[in-house]
């Protein structure tokens, strides 16, 4: 559990610490997003967002921008800042997989969103390796026989079926 702005516990899961980081922020929306473009977590008033185009569209902007961090002689640069005239979006590398998006209005809160960010970053990461050895764990507990049994079963069953209805007979 971690503690939310106003004192109370909150879920302690990536969709729970965003929705932290949007309550501390008073962001409009954050999310989680793979470097393929995947959106991993999503918290706040994103409904409004198509937040699957924002997700790939912010991971091919930072596919760009780590090449040219790479000509001015960076690796990459962890974060980046998009001002809008209303709305402004703090774009930052969390680990190695992922990148958080936080969406925000008023400019003078800029200071706070980077702030929060970095304190969620190391929650997120741990979480987001959690769930990478989750899955792991998960396919590793997939039986291949077992699983080739049941599938092989299932098309049996369906294919019986299949016969019981052509076995009917018919009229002449």
């Amino acid at each position: 559990m971690i503690e939310s702005v106003a004192g109370e516990k909150s879920d302690l899961s990536i969709n729970g610490v965003l929705t932290d980081l949007v309550g501390k922020t008073e962001a409009l929306t954050a999310l989680l997003i793979s470097r393929r473009g995947i959106c991993l977590g999503q918290a706040g008033g994103g409904a409004k967002l198509n937040s699957t185009a924002l997700a790939a569209l912010v991971a091919g902007m930072f596919s760009a921008t780590k090449e040219v961090a790479n000509i001015v002689g960076e690796e990459q640069f962890s974060i980046l800042l998009q001002q809008g005239e209303k709305r402004h979006i703090h774009i930052s590398l969390i680990g190695d997989k992922t990148m958080m998006v936080i969406v925000f209005e008023d400019y003078s809160r800029i200071g706070r969103v980077r702030l929060a960010a970095k304190k969620s970053s190391p929650l997120l990461v741990r979480l987001v390796n959690k769930d990478t050895e989750d899955q792991k764990d998960a396919m590793q507990n997939i039986s291949i026989p077992d699983f080739k049994e049941y599938a092989l079963n299932l098309i049996d069953r369906i294919f019986v079926i299949g016969e019981e209805e052509d076995a009917s007979p018919r009229p002449e």
